[in-house]
């Protein structure tokens, strides 16, 4: 049986970065169809390390307290011994910050949230933004150009066959994606750690690791080598390396390696499965094809080591799902659809690379990189550095805009909280003020000293903030125009209006179209 429909975005890829993506162009609009061969979302814990800059992201998507009530208390440290009972092991930190330290430049701070208990609270929101999402649904065939995508995907259960007509298509489908592979993309290789075996387990280790539970233990010795790594309460992996199959212990080999490891020589663990990973790193040769995008390990895959690839996925997800919606719905020109790979790209190789040198730290660990990750791109009035300190960001254009408390209508909340689903300018100026009512911007009354300072806006000064809140542009004398100053600052933010070298604004083709699907099947070449 075949069937046809049509949808503004196609995500391939129900994991964090298909589900981040999804929601970020739901939320913004869009009609989004999420296909996943696999039955459910992740049976394996996976990542769990979720950074300040994802839960930024969840708090604007209302999903961050359900994600910590999900997750567990454990310390970002990694601790390092003969065993786990070795009464001298040495503490260092896994480049996440402290709480304290977070919320100094943030309303919210890292969590512990193992991925088989994220992705079901991700998939809950994604629908009730309206998002269908079909599992035991693969992708056959896909066909791309500049106007859109088609692609035929197979109900595993039913045996139907649905055609879908999409203006766009998302890579969210892993190191083995098979939309970058129907693309044509290649992938270039940046080293590994090599096959490692991980062992989920449960087991009471509080006799040896204490109340408070640190995120990894790195044990040495001669028989049991390898990491612990904890998933809240007495859920725990150990993962160590594993060349061949001739490796892979079985269950009685697997009880000698926790007890020596541990140090408790009557462990009873709950042995509940084992997986075999290639820790490697790729970078895809690109991150878009016409009207195809990459995102999360389809784009760029890491190694565990730094816990930044889930967290990098999410991020990809965010920038490019309202760019997604924005373009579909004919509110944006290419050049915002075309500001994906030049935002998202160096950060996702940078974090790749990074991931193939476990022990050796990294000017971008923690929250430099986190929260100081800068953005360049066609639709930015400036070029900001590849990092730069979270205490120092000033709302320059591609910064990330700083948090500050303030209160709007009588309530209180972050800036970071004003941003999602429009572009919003912060100004104490009135003449701006007119200007964005004028256009329909947000503009909200933020009036104080902390967000003029913050924000380092004297008279006459504007900072237009996109609803990813990032910073698109910013102005810091007053203009004799400022309807028309600002009207360019929009069209720049959304792809409509270049900058001329001599500084001046050079008007661009119209906003793309809305979508409207094309009657009929396309024609599909079966691979």
């Amino acid at each position: 049986m075949s069937h046809h429909s049509d949808t503004h975005v196609l995500v391939v890829g129900a994991g964090p970065a298909g589900l981040a993506t999804a929601l970020s162009a739901a939320r913004h609009g869009a009609r989004v169809l999420v296909v996943e061969r696999h039955r459910s979302t992740s049976i394996h814990p996976r990542a769990s390390g979720l950074s300040t800059r994802t839960m930024e992201i969840f708090r604007t998507w209302g999903v961050a307290d359900a994600v910590r009530a999900a997750g567990s208390v454990i310390l970002a440290r990694a601790s390092a011994g003969a065993t786990l009972a070795d009464p001298d092991l040495a503490e260092s930190s896994i480049g996440y910050p402290l709480p304290r330290e977070a919320l100094a430049v943030s309303p919210t701070f890292p969590a512990c949230c193992a991925q088989d208990l994220l992705e079901p609270i991700l998939l809950a929101a994604v629908r009730r933004a309206g998002v269908d999402v079909r599992f035991d649904t693969e992708l056959t065939d896909l066909a791309v150009d500049d106007s859109g995508a088609w692609a035929r995907v197979h109900d595993r259960v039913t045996g139907a066959t649905t055609t879908v007509a999409s203006r766009f298509v998302v890579g969210a489908d892993g190191p083995r994606s098979r939309v970058r592979t129907a693309l044509g993309i290649g992938t270039e290789h940046l080293g590994g750690i090599g096959r490692h075996i991980q062992l989920l387990f449960r087991a009471d280790l509080s006799a040896v690791v204490g109340e408070w539970q640190h995120a990894l233990y790195i044990v040495s010795h001669p028989e049991a080598a390898g990491l612990f790594i904890a998933f809240g309460g007495d859920r725990w992996g150990y993962a160590r390396p594993c060349p061949t199959d001739d490796d892979i212990p079985d269950d009685a080999q697997w009880l000698t390696l926790l007890r020596t490891a541990s140090g408790i020589a009557d462990l009873a663990p709950e042995l509940l499965g084992t997986a075999v990973f290639d820790l490697e790193a790729e970078l895809a040769t690109t991150s878009r094809a016409g009207a195809a995008f990459l995102v999360g390990d389809a784009a760029h895959r890491m190694t565990p080591v730094g816990g930044v690839g889930l967290n990098t996925a999410v991020q990809d997800g965010h920038n490019l799902g309202w760019k997604l919606a924005w373009a579909a719905q004919g509110r944006a020109g290419e050049p915002l659809l075309a500001s994906y790979a030049p935002e998202r790209t160096p950060i996702g190789e940078r974090r790749a690379r990074r991931s193939v040198r476990p022990g050796e730290p990294d000017p971008a660990d923690g929250l430099l990189g986190d929260l100081g990750a800068g953005y360049t791109s066609p639709v930015l009035a400036g070029h900001a550095p590849a990092l730069i300190d979270p205490d120092a960001l000033a709302a320059e254009s591609g910064e990330r805009a700083p948090h500050v408390w303030v209160h709007v209508h009588g309530r209180r909340c972050s800036t970071l909280d004003l941003w999602d689903g429009r572009l919003t300018l912060i100004t104490a100026d009135a003449s701006w003020r007119a200007a964005a009512e004028d256009l329909s911007l947000a503009a909200p009354d933020l009036a104080s000293a902390r967000v003029t300072s913050a924000y380092r806006l004297g008279d006459g000064g504007a900072v237009l903030v996109r609803p990813d809140g990032y910073v698109a542009w910013r102005a810091d004398v007053p203009v004799a125009d400022p309807v028309g100053a600002l009207a360019d600052a929009v069209d720049l933010a959304l792809g409509l209006a270049a900058r001329g070298t001599n500084g001046d604004f050079v008007p661009r083709e119209a906003a793309n179209p809305p979508f409207v699907p094309t009657a009929g099947e396309p024609q599909l070449t079966p691979r």
